[in-house]
């Protein structure tokens, strides 16, 4: 049975931005969990994931704060899926019963201990949001750096020589298959910044593809360009597409995977650099192919010192990162120490009986 992780959100540049929407759309069934915390729910999808992983293929969606953690999982075989609603800026239920079920979580607490508790979570939910601001601030600096870095490039590249790369990766990847029928697009991440830095889950994705093309190259060699016109090809023609956004810019993309042709095309730089170590693996270095010239000594310069300033960036968005993990954890504490015991199997035991439903 296949076992793939990814994250659907997270702390970005532009916020927290989640892909959501696109995932709920094309499940036929969706059971959201609502009035929890993901140390709590947590535990339930893996206890139901577990109960399945030798019968069904199951995504695991985890949580970018909180990154040993989940908040969701979907059984693709039963084109399903359980998911923590607070990850998703509480979406309305548009076909409730039909296709949408809700477990209320919020009947497995202590109300007398919460509300004993009620103004330290009230101050703990205001620092969360002021230090995650301040994350997203540092983040949106960074990228105005590396902004800059682009466009100390721009000048040394060949752009039309891009563009005749990108048609030979089109004609060697598809040659002249089509497939009859409505492409089905994915949106995910492949990483995230989580209080622990970047993490990314690039090999565990890529574990079942027959052909996989690490890309390499410098900021603004066009790594994303054309990976969105690979994913718009395949579009075109027919066949299924997974898009993994950049977790610091999602904006731009890491990742296009096409499962019907069991190929993967990643970036493979910092802060996901990997390196080819199958057979298969191809690497595709833009740098090398599409620089005119080597950067100037007073350029190399200038793109060193610009490295070092987005560093200080990133590390103070991961210090508050890590902060709001700190706080997250206290705030979820008190809702552990309030939750009635007998719940969490009544919880249970509703989750996997919606599974067996759907079986």
């Amino acid at each position: 049975m296949s076992e793939y992780k990814y994250f659907m959100g997270g702390t970005t540049a532009k916020g927290y931005v989640n892909f959501y929407e696109n995932l709920i759309e094309q499940l036929d069934h969706v059971l959201y969990i609502e009035g929890g915390h993901t140390s709590l729910i947590s535990p339930l999808l893996k206890d139901v994931a577990y109960q399945m992983k030798n019968q069904l293929n199951i995504d695991y969606i985890y949580n970018h704060i909180q990154r040993n953690e989940l908040e969701g999982i979907v059984f693709t075989d039963l084109n399903a899926g359980i998911f923590d609603r607070s990850k998703m800026n509480i979406r309305r239920m548009k076909w409730p019963l039909i296709k949408e079920s809700l477990l209320f979580f919020g009947e497995g607490y202590s109300k007398e201990g919460l509300t004993e508790k009620k103004q330290l979570l009230v101050e703990l939910e205001k620092q969360i949001e002021e230090v995650h601001t301040l994350a997203v601030q540092r983040f949106q600096s960074a990228l105005t750096i590396h902004h800059e870095i682009e466009d100390v490039y721009a000048p040394y590249m060949d752009f039309e020589k891009a563009n005749r790369e990108t048609e030979r990766l089109k004609n060697d990847i598809f040659e002249k298959n089509k497939l009859n029928k409505p492409s089905c697009v994915h949106h995910r991440y492949l990483g995230a910044a989580t209080p622990d830095g970047p993490r990314d889950f690039i090999q565990n994705l890529t574990s079942q593809v027959s052909r996989r093309i690490f890309m390499k190259g410098n900021s603004g060699s066009g790594k994303s360009t054309v990976l969105r016109k690979i994913a718009r090809e395949a579009q075109d023609r027919g066949f299924d597409v997974e898009v993994y956004h950049c977790g610091f810019d999602p904006t731009s993309l890491d990742m296009v995977t096409l499962p019907e042709l069991e190929v993967a095309m990643f970036d493979a730089t910092g802060p996901h650099e990997h390196d080819p170590s199958l057979i298969s693996d191809e690497e595709l270095n833009l740098s090398d192919q599409l620089m005119t010239q080597d950067l100037p000594k007073r350029e190399q310069q200038r793109v060193s010192l610009l490295k070092m300033d987005y560093r200080v960036k990133v590390d103070e968005a991961t210090a508050y990162l890590k902060r709001v993990k700190e706080l997250q954890d206290e705030f979820e504490r008190i809702y552990h120490e309030n939750t009635i015991p007998e719940f969490y199997n009544v919880a249970k035991e509703e989750l996997m009986n919606w599974v067996d439903e759907r079986k």
